[in-house]
Parts: structure tokens; sequence; C-alpha cells
């Protein structure tokens, strides 16, 4: 960020031929007889000019090391001896306010300086450190009152300006900023270009950030690793991650902001693996990752489901001395809790400095996608104990671990909390109490909740649908799901599985497969959900030729069977005493190594000896 270099500043030199100071005979008496000052280490020197030198060395010193109260003693005592006060030593003040976010000193010396008059008032000098005093306050309106008076803008108050605009949110002010800042010949310089280029990254303008990069080859900025590392992060957040590696790997300087930069880029764009690589490469360069490097890492190896490399990031943290604040100590609780540790993420929880929200919402949705529906329901008792307030993402929670227990008692109180905390109308508690209800079989329950909601999201729309589709209720079913359409929420894959399902749980095998070609024609690609409830429904209803043939479909996908689909498929080779085609399966089972769990060892082994095959049967079982 731009700012006046905290230096003193030989601009407004000092007259003091029109001083009021007494003939030097007073002045040495003065000297004789210093008063009492904070800093008693202040030497006071024969003339008035070396006086003033000494007092603005001392200011100089204090503000710099952020004591900005006895500087202001000092100022204080100068107006009280009556020694001359230049600009030089109110701008020194209010660059030490500056530092120190002192805002109502800063106001106090703005005040002092309104009274002195216009000679100071009007300084040049003055008005710009002023307004840069009150941007970085955050002062929006004060700030723009300044700017708009200043009688000259320099880069320093664009820079200013810009940068107050990109904090506040304003990125399409910043953008005119610079703009107009151009217009009136003031070339923007690599503290403006930072802020230039979080504001294209804000607004996804690429083609204005593509400008900015040529203006920084230009003016030669890009050997400026503040400027290159924008540059680089601007790309990341507009995912055009090809020209930021290329920006980052022709960089011939690199600190750890813009690796921070690269590895944050390929996380937000879903390249988890390539930001674990170049988070090795830091390493191997000795660059020593900081708190931002770990959240990002941290973040790809959750993702990845990296046990190894999660836990390297924790040892680092460690190791640096990092405390477990609600930032770094939630996103290692997040780690462990996608990972499945939920132990160690017991241990971050209890060892976390300070707790929000998020923290006490991760643990508790974690005990509930682990089954330990009980813990997650403690933890919600102590989070209350604790004076936490229950947000959404803790009732839709609670709505799930009601659905695993079908505890429809405590999940009507969890709907009347909602109710009573406004917190009804939120999409996924609306989802949570569907879904809660459908399971505990009341779904017109589930369908009061949908039908009060209002601005249905497809999420919604499919978790009803779901619901009716697993009671064989086709009837429903079409008409949600012809409903949706009219509504302008157009089904994805889950929606079309739903209605397949529907019609094989009413026994509807013609329509189901009839449907499952229709998606397909509509440019629906199937999932694996799809083949699991079509193949498992086909043999269910005795269809094993048509389960046989849908599997060598999901096969031509590219897309990997489960454990249901396979002992499925085998069961249908079974019962079409189909031995060619059983030994296609087995073959895919060993080629997929998907031979260790029990259950398909016991179906190969049965459908080997229904077929008369007993050696080979023998052989699966050994």
């Amino acid at each position: 960020m731009a700012s006046l270099a905290f230096t003193p500043t030989p601009t407004p030199k000092l007259d003091l031929s029109h001083s009021k100071a007494k003939p030097t005979k007073s002045y040495n008496k003065v000297i004789r007889k210093p008063p009492h000052l904070s800093m008693p280490q202040i030497q006071y020197k024969n003339s008035q000019s070396n006086l003033q030198q000494s007092y603005f060395n001392t200011i100089f010193s204090l503000c710099g090391q952020g004591q900005i109260q006895a500087a202001f003693k000092i100022l204080t005592e100068m107006d009280r001896r009556k020694i001359p006060i230049g600009p030089d030593i109110y701008g020194l003040l209010l660059q030490g306010c500056l530092y120190d976010r002192a805002l109502f000193m800063g106001q106090q010396i703005h005040s002092r300086i309104i009274k002195i008059g216009d000679s100071l008032a009007t300084n040049e000098y003055l008005e710009t450190k002023l307004f840069i005093f009150y941007a970085k306050c955050h002062l929006f309106e004060v700030a723009n009152n300044f700017f708009s008076r200043l009688s000259v803008k320099n880069v320093f108050s664009w820079a200013a300006i810009i940068g107050l605009n990109c904090r506040m949110g304003f990125y399409r002010e910043a953008l005119m900023g610079l703009c107009e800042m151009i217009d009136t010949g003031i070339l923007a310089d690599n503290f403006v270009v930072p802020n230039i280029l979080k504001a294209c990254a804000a607004l996804q303008w690429i083609s204005f950030g593509r400008g900015v990069h040529g203006y920084v080859v230009k003016m030669g900025f890009d050997r400026c690793v503040f400027v290159s590392s924008s540059l680089v992060d601007a790309y990341g957040k507009c995912g055009i991650l090809e020209d930021a590696r290329k920006v980052f790997d022709n960089m011939s300087d690199k600190n750890v902001v813009t690796w921070n930069s690269m590895i944050g880029s390929y996380v937000q764009n879903g390249f988890d693996v390539e930001a674990a690589r170049v988070f090795s490469e830091m390493r191997l360069e000795d660059v020593e990752p900081n708190q931002v490097t770990l959240l990002s890492f941290l973040s790809a190896s959750a993702n990845l489901g990296a046990v190894e490399e999660g836990k390297q990031a924790h040892a680092i943290a460690v190791l640096g001395g990092y405390e477990l604040d609600s930032i770094l100590g939630g996103s290692i609780l997040n780690f462990y809790s996608k990972v499945g540790l939920i132990k160690d993420a017991e241990l971050v929880f209890g060892m976390m400095l300070e707790k929000d929200a998020v923290a006490w919402n991760l643990l508790i949705s974690s005990y509930v996608q682990y089954g330990q529906v009980e813990k997650a329901l403690d933890l919600c008792h102590l989070m209350r104990l604790e004076n936490m307030r229950f947000d959404s993402v803790t009732l839709a929670s609670i709505l799930s671990a009601c659905s695993i227990m079908g505890n429809i008692e405590l999940g009507k109180e969890g709907h009347c909390y909602c109710i009573r905390n406004y917190l009804a109308s939120d999409l996924a508690v609306a989802n949570s109490m569907i879904d809660m209800y459908a399971k505990c079989e009341k779904i017109a329950d589930a369908r009061h909740v949908f039908n009060s909601t209002m601005n249905k999201d497809l999420l919604l729309w499919n978790t009803l649908l779901t619901a009716y589709a697993e009671l064989g209720v086709t009837g429903e079913v079409l008409k949600l799901f012809y409903g949706m359409q009219l509504e302008s929420v157009p089904p994805n894959v889950m929606s079309w599985n739903a209605v397949i399902l529907g019609f094989i749980r009413n026994g509807q095998i013609n329509e189901a497969q009839d449907m499952f070609l229709h998606m397909q024609a509509v440019g629906i690609h199937p999932n694996l959900m799809t083949f699991t409830t079509l193949i498992c429904g086909l043999v269910q209803n005795g269809f094993g030729n048509e389960a046989i043939l849908v599997f060598q479909k999901m096969q031509e996908c590219g897309i990997r069977a489960n454990l249901p689909i396979i002992i499925s498929t085998i069961s249908a080779c079974t019962d079409v005493a189909s031995l060619q085609y059983g030994r296609a399966i087995h073959g895919y089972i060993l080629r997929h190594d998907l031979l260790s769990p029990i259950p398909v060892a016991t179906a190969l082994a049965e459908m080997y000896s229904k077929c008369g095959n007993m050696d080979q049967a023998k052989r699966v079982l050994v």
C-alpha cells in the first residue's frame, strides 16, 4: 500500500526570521534551566534551530517506536514554549498515528492544524497526510471528502483512495479511479498496481487485468515481487491457471507471498494435486511456510484425503509456534474431520484457544457423518452450556442426527427451535427437516415443510423427490419431476436417479429402463448411483440379462463398479446360469482388486457352484 515515507522531509522549510522567539540571551537562560520533559535524555543546544531539530528528532524517534502519546506531549511542550511547529512535525505525528491506527489522536492533531489556520490547513503536504490517515483508518466518507478537496492529487493520494475503495469492496470505483489518475497524467506505481489487480480479480475483469499486466511489463514492474505475486493471484482467482503459472515460473525472486498465491490459486480451482506439488517445491527451496500457506495446504490435503500430508502441515504449525486460533485450528480440525480421524479432531478441538461456531459445527457434523450421533448431541448440549447459539449449520446437523436415529420427537423439537429463531426459511435447514421427516416416515410433514419454503433450490426438490421415490409413490415423483421444470429448476442426474428409483420400487421395470434411455437422450450422463440403482433393481426383480447389459454399458462409460453392483451382477449371472459372463466379471474383479471383501468371494463361489464348476468355487474361497 502506498504511503508517504516515514522520513523527515526537507520540503516545508522552517523560516525562523519571522519567529516571535526572544533574543539569544533569553534562550541561553532557557537552556540553563530546561523544562521538565517526559524524555529527560533530550539535549538542548544553544541555537533555536538546533533546539527545534532536537525536538524533531525526538518526535521522529517516539513515533517510530509507536509512542504516540509521548510524542504528542513533546508537541504540547513545543507549543507551550512557543517554538515554531512546521508541517514536517505534524506530518510525523500523523504518520505515527497512521501506523498505530490511533484515530482519536490523529483527530486531535487535525483539530490543532485547523486552529492554526490556512497556513497549515491548506498545506499540500499536510492535506495529503490527513487524507491518507483517514483513508487508512477506513473512514470512507471523511477520506472521500478530503480527496475531493485536495488542491493537488499526487501518486500517494491516488494510491490511498484506490486502496480504500478496494478495502471497502468498491472495486469498480477503484478501477475508475485508476483511469482518472492516468487521465490526469499520473502513472500508477508498484504500490497502486497490486490493488488494481485485486479489483480485477474480484470483478472477474480478466481483460482489464491483462491490460494491467501489459502495463506492468512496459513499466518494468514485473521485477517487483509484490506486483508479480499479485498477478499470479489475480489470474488464479479468474481461473486462468496457465497464465498464473507462467508468471510464477518467470519470476526470478519469489517470496512466501508468491508461493502462497500459486498454491492458493490451485486449491481455489480444485487442482489439489498441483497445490501439494507446489508446496513440496516450496519446501525444497527452503522457503518457510506461514499460516496462509498451511491453510491452503491443509485444504488441499483434506480434499485429497492425504492423511500424511495433512499431518505434516499440522506438525509444521506446531514447530512454528502457531497458535490454534479459530482460523488455523478450524482448518486443522476440518482436515481431520474430512479424513475420518475423529480422535485427532477431538484433540485439536480441545487444544483450540478460541472456538467459534464454525469449530463447534465442524466437530458436530463429523460425529453425525461417521454415525457417532450420541456424541454429536452431547456436544450440542455442551455448546449451549458455553452460551453459543445454534445456527443453521448446527440445526442441519442435529436434524440429520434425528434422521439417523429415527427420533421424531427430537426432530420436532429442532423444527420448533428453527421456527422460534427464524431459521426455518434457511434452505439447508429446510432440506434437513424434509429428510428427517421422510426417514421418520412422516412424508406429509416433509411435504408441508417443502410447500412452506420459499425460493426452493434444486437440492430441496431432489430431497423430496428421493423421499417419494423410496416409498415407490411414482405418481408424486412424476408430479414433482415435471413441476420443478415448470418452476424453471432444471433436473440434474440426481433428479433422474430418483425417478428411476421410484419406478423400480414400484415394480415398473420397463418405465425405469425407458427413463434411463431418456436421460441420456437429453444429455444427462448416468453416474455411479444411476447404475447402482438400475442394476440392483433389475436383479432384484428377476431381470438378470438386462442387468448384465447395463453393467457392460457402465464399463463403456468408464465408471468403476462398487460393491453392490459387483454382487448384484454376479447374482445375475447365477440366475441365468451364464458361466461365460460370470468368468468375465471375475476377471474384472481381479483386475480392479475387488476380491478381498468376503461378500464378493462368497457370491463368486455361489455362482460357480450353481453353474456346476465346484473346483473353481473352492479355489475362490481358498
